[in-house]
């Protein structure tokens, strides 16, 4: 395409325009933009305030074709990004912000109450993201195979190539950006002005009716294995040199045992990227790479999607509150059992991803991968919880309270016929010695903890000099 593609975003948040707290959003789609071929034209942020949005949104349109709002989409009293938007929109294009919402579930079920709305400001197109990075990345990337073909259209190039009027060669690169290329289409010749148009067309129109409904529609796919515990890798092709037979934003999922689905636009690519989806996967770190074609390199960015560790909280106390909120920030699926319903806080459930009655309606978890903390050793089924958790093989158990308090419990255990080698791998006290005292303090050192046992280091000074 020869349309240079400017973006803007915009950041709605009250702390981040007073300075209480960092951009991160925008910076993770700046990123993402950036990768995806776009220049970047401006960043802003706004408190949560109608006309400073509608104002922001209406520079930023004169001055970029794609711009993107992060934050304000939901149900707070501040939020009032979506009726900013619609102030200013010219035309709505509401199916944009339905796929959204529609993959966003597939990851969580509070997505189904972003409020974001999507349309048109001039010749620019505007999307609402939600405020976390997580979830404004994963909703870009959701529409993210359309969005240059909407820009297209945008930008007054409505014209369609006729599928009938291309040649051989012109058919053989449009399957290829569905999957089918033959190596061999490409061995008459570089393909003409055209033909490219025709097969880029035809992708495009393909990307329109397939995003967010069918089974072959990647992103999906990627939070159906997620959801299923399963380590996986997402290929995205970022950047293009010459005509190879693949555009940006075009995406291939890759398991362990090789492609689940979309493509790169050719087998050679498909197959370097399989190639390197081990390596990737081993080290858990993305990577940049280039692969080459007869017909033009592409640059590749290989994202690896881990397993989330569980950390499983026993117990709705002030402790567990803070555990389940910084388990959240460092990485995992915050868990909380609970039977007694009335112990339970809206801040718990907040804090936590799952709130739970009973260990037994946790499901599947890989062995290794899950971590427990029962934060109170009088709760009157923390014996029966444990033992329940104990069949998921857990990395850590660990019963907060002293061996005069716990001892009980383990005592419990082994007479439910849980092995001695079970129970002895149960920790009590659980924590680092940091002279915790308060909730907040107590639960830094059980993460802290967590962090060690789970790298195999030893908690303490990483300098080691005895004089400081």
């Amino acid at each position: 395409m020869g349309q240079v593609r400017r973006a803007a975003i915009l950041t709605v948040s009250d702390g981040v325009f007073h300075g209480t707290r960092t951009d991160n959003s925008g910076r993770a789609l700046a990123e993402l933009l950036t990768k995806s071929g776009f220049e970047i034209a401006e960043t802003a942020v706004v408190a949560d305030e109608v006309p400073e949005i509608e104002a922001a949104l209406r520079r930023m349109a004169a001055a970029a074709n794609l711009v993107v709002t992060t934050g304000g989409t939901g149900f707070g009293p501040r939020d009032v990004t979506p009726e900013a938007t619609k102030a200013v929109l010219t035309r709505e294009a509401p199916g944009l912000a339905e796929t959204m919402r529609a993959v966003g579930r597939q990851v969580s079920p509070m997505a189904i109450i972003s409020r974001g709305r999507t349309g048109v400001v001039g010749e620019a197109l505007v999307l609402n993201l939600p405020g976390s990075p997580k979830g404004a990345v994963e909703s870009l990337e959701s529409v993210m195979g359309v969005v240059p073909h909407v820009l297209e259209l945008l930008s007054g190039h409505t014209e369609h190539v006729q599928a009938e009027a291309a040649t051989p060669d012109s058919e053989g690169i449009a399957a290829a950006g569905q999957g089918a290329h033959d190596h061999g289409a490409h061995d008459h010749g570089d393909p003409s002005p055209g033909e490219i148009a025709a097969a880029r067309e035809r992708q495009a129109r393909d990307a329109l009716t397939s995003v967010g409904v069918g089974p072959s529609d990647v992103t999906l796919d990627l939070a159906k294995q997620l959801a299923g515990g399963q380590q996986v890798l997402l290929a995205t092709a970022i950047r293009t040199d010459g005509a190879p037979p693949c555009q940006p934003g075009q995406k291939l999922l890759l398991g362990a045992g090789g492609p689940l689905s979309g493509t790169l636009g050719c087998s050679e690519f498909d197959v370097s990227a399989a190639a390197d989806a081990a390596g990737v996967l081993a080290t858990g770190r993305p990577i940049l790479r280039t692969y080459h074609h007869d017909l033009g390199s592409v640059e590749v960015y290989l994202e690896p999607y881990l397993h989330r560790p569980q950390l499983v909280v026993l117990a709705a106390t002030p402790i567990a509150l803070w555990l389940l909120r910084w388990g959240k920030d460092l990485g995992y699926e915050t868990v909380l059992v609970e039977s007694r319903s009335d112990w339970v806080t809206a801040e718990h459930r907040s804090a936590a991803t799952r709130v739970l009655a009973d260990a037994g309606e946790i499901g599947q978890s890989p062995a290794g991968e899950m971590e427990v903390v029962a934060t109170d050793h009088d709760a009157p089924d923390v014996s029966q919880q444990v033992a329940t958790l104990l069949d998921h093989k857990p990395r850590f158990v660990g019963i907060m309270g002293s061996a005069r308090h716990t001892g009980g419990h383990l005592a419990a255990l082994r007479k439910m016929g849980v092995p001695d080698d079970q129970v002895a791998q149960i920790q009590s006290p659980v924590g680092l010695n940091i002279g915790a005292k308060t909730p907040p303090e107590i639960a830094l050192s059980i993460l802290g903890g967590l962090m060690a046992a789970r790298t195999g280091r030893p908690g303490g000074w990483i300098d080691t000099r005895t004089s400081r």
